[in-house]
């Protein structure tokens, strides 16, 4: 069963093709072939021999179609499925009457119509019309000429259940590929679109949030009321970053930055935020707090920077940080805008900056408050 599975649903090879059109397709003319196998059966048990031919060459035309798929020629083979359908449902209505349900499969063409090729919007319009046509052409025939034959009641019974049950099957195939086709293409996408939306707020280096990503994350704090007790911006950089590069080469530069990243990023995960600003620059912004609590939380991250090593090839860099803290004016008598929290955030980003070179003009490996 494992390797008719595999065979039944081996992909196409096409470039331009999904595997969806080649799958229904196939998996319907393999039923329509079922279908004239049980036809032949019940022919032949009646003793209608001409019929029993009529449905072989009908099996061997889908038997090709199933054939086609396999070859890429997905359009080929809807084709032959189209028109021998059709000349099938017209035979069946002029020799046995509309009683037997035939005319239903024009419902099956439909779908196919639509989900079952690639064509363009227009070209699946024409097509529909086409199957309208030759359903107004089977009622046509059934109003204007009587059967050829007259058959009891239990013999269209058992083409009525046959005809109904294929067109259900045929139906089911077609809206279940097509609906798992769609709902993998939505899964994928919005895989994809979250990771287009995480790279582009995050540093590829660090992986820390980047700066567009934390002003954001920053706004909407403030914007949502969670910080009654304020917010605090911090900047931090490097100290001798150039040096680092200079002596041991970028790469190390960049794990130096990454190292650090980790270290920044644990320690403020229970205060707030901590971003990569860019180059050897990091932001830190500390939520809830004011601007004592932030001065005393940004001394306590630096005591841990000061504590990294960061080993690389045998050798172990210790790097210092020098950081400017700098509150933003959250407090207001009436409703701000996002415009104005922003433009509060980036008046505390170039204080919290000046504070930092300040420390940076008095020896580094400090905070400035």
């Amino acid at each position: 069963m494992n390797k008719i599975s595999q065979l039944i649903w081996k992909d196409v090879t096409g470039e331009n093709e999904s595997n969806r059109v080649s799958f229904i397709v196939r998996i319907n003319s393999l039923l329509m072939c079922f279908y004239f196998l049980v036809f032949m059966v019940v022919f032949s048990i009646y003793g209608r021999f001409p019929t029993v031919g009529v449905s072989f060459l009908c099996f061997c035309a889908f038997a090709f179609s199933v054939y086609l798929t396999y070859r890429d020629h997905n359009g080929f083979a809807l084709g032959i499925y189209a028109v021998v359908t059709i000349l099938w449902m017209i035979g069946f209505v002029v020799v046995w009457g509309w009683e037997c349900s035939i005319q239903h499969f024009v419902f099956v063409l439909l779908l196919l119509v639509f989900v079952g090729n690639y064509a363009s919007e227009s070209a699946k319009l024409l097509m529909s019309f086409g199957v309208l046509a030759v359903r107004t052409i089977l009622y046509f025939i059934h109003v204007t000429m009587p059967p050829e034959e007259d058959i009891a009641y239990s013999i269209s019974l058992l083409f009525q259940i046959i005809n109904i049950l294929t067109i259900f099957c045929s139906m089911v195939v077609i809206l279940a590929i097509f609906t798992r086709d769609k709902m993998e293409t939505e899964a994928k996408l919005s895989q994809y679109n979250k990771k287009l939306k995480a790279m582009s707020e995050h540093d590829p280096l660090t992986k820390l949030p980047n700066r567009r990503s934390v002003i954001s994350r920053t706004i909407s704090n403030i914007m949502n009321g969670s910080c009654p007790n304020g917010v605090c911006i911090a900047i931090g950089d490097i100290d001798f970053f150039k040096k680092v590069n200079d002596t041991y080469g970028h790469e190390a530069g960049d794990e130096v930055l990454k190292q650090l990243a980790v270290v920044c990023s644990e320690y403020m995960s229970s205060h707030g935020v901590a971003a990569r600003w860019g180059g050897e620059e990091f932001v830190f912004v500390f939520l809830n707090e004011n601007l004592d609590q932030a001065g005393m939380e940004a001394n306590e991250l630096l005591s841990r920077v000061r504590n990294l090593t960061v080993k690389w090839n045998d050798i172990e860099i210790k790097v210092t940080m020098t950081i400017g803290v700098a509150d933003v004016n959250t407090f207001t008598n009436g409703a701000v805008t996002e415009g104005e929290i922003d433009d509060r955030i980036n008046e505390a980003v170039s204080a919290a900056d000046k504070k930092l070179y300040m420390g940076k003009a008095n020896g580094r490996n400090t905070v400035v408050v």
